[in-house]
């Protein structure tokens, strides 16, 4: 090992420590890139190394149990370095608990309350959306569809006319319609409630008693002494952390996402969290209570077959995955952190810890992997008569194709058959976690022996290697 990379995870080692206390044992005097405690902390170290290996998953893991870290990895890579788990990522909709932890802060400051209209906290409000209170954005039940998200920038009255254009279309309150420019307009309830733009509100109330030293958002310079990933898109170009996703962080993302963040600091937020001292007991009790089709306050919330409780958000944004999964009876939590937004990887992997975390057994059959000869050859770009293309690419051990229906995306792998056709399989996102064979692939070769053409047998679509910088 060079002595740079033994510098770097030893200050891993000694980051995990600090913020672990006394919780874990002591380490060896090498270590080796990881924390894994008992055999539940080994088995999703394994898991992730595995799902590295063979499914291309590229992120970093942290799992917690009875207060104490048991489990925290990194794997991949970013920028041609490895990962490592103080590695900066962007959360996505993750940033949502956040959002929400903030709004009950303003509650026990006496700034605002629950059932207020927003009304009272945001001007140019039209009289037919003055019904819908705070708890309503909160919980994705203002009536508000989710397909009002025009509008962008930082003037809220150019925004507002287009968020609550039509005004509800259930009664506020009955439904949830997952709407993300509710969490931007929390975003400004925040800011004029507080007197402090949202990113300074957050930053002083949740950043700092929770000691999130290397938290950010998207537009922030990097943090000293951090280090941000590059995500990986499978549908535009890949993306620093730090680099804004849609332009700027104005209503079009402010507040529904754009944190930046690391395992370090999630695990701070989360203990902090639990010992209360970031909410009181009935703010917490308040934010985790669940409305409408399980969601909460900025948490969606769902019973186990164990009968624990747990309170969880996923985030999906160009070159990202993220998730944070709290189990206050278990006094643990769950968080996985992609640089890449390729799902199946990461679902795999966070379907499969969480069946470990909940003493279940872990076990998924992949596709089956081709020859690595095979695979490169057929890596590439492909398109048909209209125009349409799929994209074959490695992912770990596996072949991920991407077809682009000019708008819509169909993400599957290539794996062997018994036949000189490959099977076109598609992940079920069901429990147990499955692939399923959606079609068969046709290969055809030119006379060199090269791959010309992929065919899916069943649609008869046939689509032509073309190349890579064209189809760009």
């Amino acid at each position: 090992m060079a002595a740079s990379t033994r510098v770097a995870i030893l200050t891993v080692a000694s980051t995990l420590w600090y913020i672990a206390s006394s919780s874990l044992p002591a380490l060896a005097a090498e270590y080796n890139g990881l924390i894994e405690v008992g055999d539940t902390g080994k088995q999703i170290v394994e898991l992730v190394r595995s799902a590295n290996r063979d499914a291309g998953f590229s992120g970093a893991v942290l799992a917690g149990r009875n207060g104490k870290v048991i489990a925290a990895v990194a794997v991949g890579e970013s920028g041609g370095k490895p990962l490592e788990v103080t590695t900066l990522f962007e959360i996505g909709s993750c940033t949502k608990p956040f959002t929400a932890v903030a709004v009950m802060k303003l509650v026990e400051q006496g700034k605002l309350a629950l059932d207020d209209s927003i009304a009272d906290h945001l001007p140019g409000v039209p009289e037919n959306c003055r019904a819908i209170t705070v708890r309503h954005l909160l919980q994705h039940t203002s009536g508000i569809p989710g397909t009002n998200y025009q509008g962008s920038g930082t003037k809220l009255a150019a925004v507002l006319p287009l968020f609550l254009d039509g005004g509800p279309r259930t009664k506020p309150g009955e439904r949830h319609e997952y709407w993300n420019q509710g969490y931007a307009l929390l975003s400004e309830v925040i800011a004029r409630a507080s007197g402090k733009s949202y990113t300074a509100y957050v930053r002083d109330e949740i950043f700092k008693p929770c000691k999130m030293q290397s938290s950010c958002f998207t537009g922030d310079r990097l943090p000293k002494g951090a280090v941000a990933s590059i995500g990986v898109s499978t549908t535009g170009r890949n993306r620093g952390a730090l680099e804004h996703p849609y332009g700027e962080y104005g209503f079009q993302y402010r507040g529904m996402g754009g944190l930046v963040t690391n395992l370090v600091d999630l695990w701070r937020f989360d203990r902090t969290l639990a010992a209360e001292k970031l909410l009181t007991t009935e703010s917490i009790a308040e934010m985790t209570r669940p409305g409408p089709e399980g969601y909460a306050l900025g948490w969606r919330v769902t019973r186990l077959d164990s009968g624990r409780t747990v309170h969880y958000h996923s985030g999906s944004v160009r070159g990202f995955l993220a998730s944070i999964r709290r189990d206050p009876e278990d006094d643990g939590c769950l968080v996985v952190l992609a640089n890449s937004d390729a799902s199946a990887p990461f679902d795999l992997v966070q379907s499969q810890c969480e069946a470990v975390m909940e003493g279940r057994e872990a076990s998924v059959e992949l596709p089956k992997q081709l020859d690595p000869k095979l695979i490169e050859e057929l890596a590439g770009v492909y398109r048909d008569e209209k125009g349409r293309t799929m994209t074959v690419s490695r992912e770990g051990g596996l072949t991920r194709a991407l077809i682009d229906w000019h708008g819509p995306k169909t993400h599957g792998y290539l794996s062997a058959t018994d036949t000189d056709q490959l099977s076109f399989d598609m992940m079920k996102s069901a429990s147990p976690l499955t692939f399923e064979r959606a079609n068969l692939i046709e290969v055809e070769r030119d006379g060199g022996a090269g791959i010309s053409a992929l065919t899916i047998v069943e649609l008869s679509l046939r689509f032509e290697r073309v190349d890579e910088q064209a189809a760009k």
